[in-house]
């Protein structure tokens, strides 16, 4: 089987010859690696089930390693970018600058290329316009969520007009041969939702209910990434078409409750914790973690194996490799052994 009919089986729920996987490293790791095998033609052979792309909005570069995006936000660069100048400093839309055009003719041509060169691969397009996020940018993170209680009318016609230019970018992209559209929007903190349950459900679920529709009446496959604890909406989501879930964070969820809840209606993408073992335990103790992580979601399919977050740099190099070795050796291990 190729990585894409892999993915494809998991997606249906069937155990394969392999379960599907991804080796996800941050930059500087591979320079470490190196150093580690001795050579990057040392290194395990692998490859990826997925092929992943991003289309966001174009930013125009600034001094001192800011920059302005396509909603007049100022970005710090740097290891986490971050907001120093925000449009929205009233609830008020007359504030803001919106992007004068979504998808571009090159944009779609580097996306039918990018599906060409990866045909044996599940190719992933990320769109870059999350609602969620995108408003407390605009806005500010605190000022986004007092909006949530004090200023709703607000609230619905931002996320109102953002939905509206998903839409907008999806029309120009849906056409197009990848598998699969791929959304982030962080709803989840460490335990629990960053906004009440009420309030999701309330701005955020209809507008990602009708975003999602439309990806999937075009025949694609929707993948959706929400950091931390998203266990309260967890049904929810897949009730609005979500498909491949990303990235189950075994510090935030129970991966064994949620693969006995769910993992009949979604294919999880991740659960390999990256916040306790792979900083401070052993390598040992770190392919202890990828074999259980594979033993529990990979059983009966709807798995991709991978890191919940990437392998950063500060992760001990040992536990690196030992990490990556696992998910390629545990990934070839029949699922019920």
């Amino acid at each position: 089987m190729t990585q894409r009919e892999r993915v494809y089986a998991a997606l249906r729920f069937e155990e394969t010859d392999a379960i599907p996987y991804i080796v996800n490293l941050e930059p500087g790791v591979a320079e470490k690696l190196d150093a580690h095998y001795g050579g990057r033609d040392r290194w395990p052979a692998y490859q990826s089930c997925q092929a992943k792309m991003g289309w966001t909005w174009p930013r125009v570069e600034l001094e001192g390693r800011r920059y302005r995006d396509g909603f007049g936000v100022v970005w710090q660069d740097g290891n986490v970018p971050h907001t120093i100048d925000l449009p929205l400093r009233e609830p008020d839309l007359r504030g803001c600058h919106w992007p004068e055009e979504t998808v571009t003719d090159d944009d779609l041509m580097q996306v039918e290329r990018f599906c060409a060169e990866n045909k044996d691969r599940f190719t992933v397009v990320v769109v870059g316009t999350s609602i969620f996020e995108r408003c407390w940018a605009l806005r500010g993170f605190e000022n986004m969520l007092m909006d949530f209680v004090e200023h709703p009318a607000f609230v619905e016609a931002l996320f109102e007009r953002l939905m509206q230019l998903q839409l907008d970018a999806l029309d120009r992209l849906l056409p197009l041969p990848m598998d699969a559209i791929a959304f982030g929007d962080d709803f989840g903190q460490q335990k629990g939702l960053i906004m009440s349950p009420a309030h999701w459900r309330k701005y955020l679920k209809p507008r990602l209910a009708r975003v999602f529709a439309t990806v999937r009446a075009a025949g694609k496959v929707l993948h959706f990434h929400s950091c931390g604890d998203n266990s309260e909406i967890m049904g929810e989501l897949i009730d609005v078409g979500v498909q491949i879930f990303n990235p189950l964070q075994p510090e935030a969820m129970d991966i064994s409750e949620m693969k006995r809840l769910y993992g009949r209606n979604v294919c999880f993408e991740g659960g390999i914790g990256t916040q306790a073992t792979l900083y401070r335990g052993s390598p040992a103790q770190v392919r202890k973690e990828v074999a259980r992580c594979a033993r529990i979601l990979g059983h009966g399919g709807g798995y991709i194996m991978t890191t919940a977050k990437p392998i950063r740099p500060e992760v001990p190099t040992e536990n690196a490799a030992a990490c990556m070795e696992a998910i390629i050796e545990e990934a070839h291990r029949s699922p019920s052994v």
